[in-house]
């Protein structure tokens, strides 16, 4: 999760947002799911953030919002929208203020951008959008339940998710497949907090969203049936990944019950093929040790060729060993590199640890040249 300083605020972007409670512990009940939703949908108006998808479980949620250009926001439109957030009575209170304000000519003016301006700075951002909702709801929580202190973990998930249906989708789908993954639902719209549960009874926000993925050709009916095909694309293969670490965790010796997602045939079938990749691994294994072997064999020929004759050129040598004078030239600058082979300047005798040298031999293919 990153510091919230170097989150990305770009407009024009879409983000995965997940937040979850303190302890991960399971506060949240169903009356307080809808709530939750209700305070989502007030402050993403508010603050002019687009929700295109949502999955709100009992101990965290994810949603899906599109952070627009911002545009001009006049009086008229920030005190609509502030009423949204606050209700229509807390926005005419501020209606008349405003007047009382003007009462004092150019110093109530002040007063009125000020608080303008203040609301302002809340709106087309991430950061903010998520500090109203979690707060406004632990305000509420902790009312109804005489809790004190923080509600959430300290700070909140933001993923960037690029602006292609592909990405959106496949993002969109991973937070309608929660309640699937964590059993409390066996059918994708079989949770009613969810926003594909949402778009399949019509919510007019939930099908603003899908719209969005999917864009403005689709009818209603192509969008749900290309999210369907999705969304069990997707179960696939987290069935499969559930098979592949259950059955790791029981070739390692831990006792492993069976899960709600998976079956005891793909668990099976993924440790077969987990066998297959070990014994893959220990053949690779075994062959590179042989390889091993056998590049020090050629380096001892090697160093063999040159300690009976120190003064042998790379033609010589490549030609005694049957080997290209490429290969002369690369084993001779790994032994050297070694430490095991050194030379007496430009073209002069091999010099070996023993320290024996031979006679000296000119040739315009000196190997110190490899």
């Amino acid at each position: 999760m990153s510091n919230s300083n170097n989150r990305n605020r770009s407009h024009s972007t879409v983000h995965h947002l997940v937040s979850r409670i303190a302890h991960r512990v399971y506060f949240m009940e169903e009356g307080e799911r809808m709530d939750f939703l209700e305070i989502v949908r007030r402050v993403s108006e508010f603050c002019g953030i687009e929700l295109v998808g949502w999955c709100v479980m009992s101990n965290h949620f994810h949603l899906l919002v599109y952070l627009p250009e911002p545009p001009p926001v006049d009086e008229r439109e920030t005190l609509r929208r502030y009423g949204v957030l606050k209700g229509r009575k807390r926005a005419e209170a501020v209606e008349s203020m405003f007047a009382g304000w003007r009462k004092q000519g150019d110093a109530g003016e002040r007063l009125v951008f000020e608080w303008l301006q203040c609301q302002h700075r809340r709106m087309y951002d991430v950061g903010s959008f998520m500090k109203i909702v979690k707060q406004w709801f632990t305000e509420e929580y902790n009312r109804r339940h005489s809790h004190k202190g923080t509600l959430w973990e300290s700070a909140y998930y933001d993923r960037v998710v690029p602006r292609c249906v592909a990405d959106m989708a496949k993002c969109l789908g991973y937070i309608h497949l929660n309640p699937i993954r964590a059993a409390a639902a066996d059918r994708f719209d079989g949770y009613a907090w969810s926003s594909f549960s949402a778009f399949r009874k019509g919510d007019p926000i939930a099908t603003r969203g899908m719209r969005f993925v999917y864009g403005e050709e689709m009818t209603t009916e192509e969008m749900d049936a290309c999210h369907e095909t999705l969304l069990e694309d997707l179960i696939e293969k987290e069935k499969l990944k559930r098979a592949e670490e259950i059955a790791r965790k029981r070739a390692a010796g831990y006792e492993m019950p069976a899960d709600t997602l998976t079956t005891e045939a793909m668990i099976a079938q993924q440790a077969t093929h987990l066998e297959v990749v070990r014994r893959a691994a220990m053949e690779l294994r075994s062959e590179g040790a042989v390889k091993k072997g056998r590049k020090g064999a050629e380096d001892e020929a090697v160093l063999a060729a040159l300690t009976a004759d120190p003064g042998m050129d790379v033609m010589h040598l490549a030609r005694q060993l049957g080997i290209s004078k490429s290969a002369a030239y690369r084993q001779v600058g790994e032994l050297k590199r070694k430490g095991l082979l050194l030379q007496e300047g430009r073209g002069g005798n091999w010099v070996f640890p023993s320290g024996k040298t031979g006679s000296d031999l000119n040739s315009h293919y000196i190997l110190s040249r490899s």
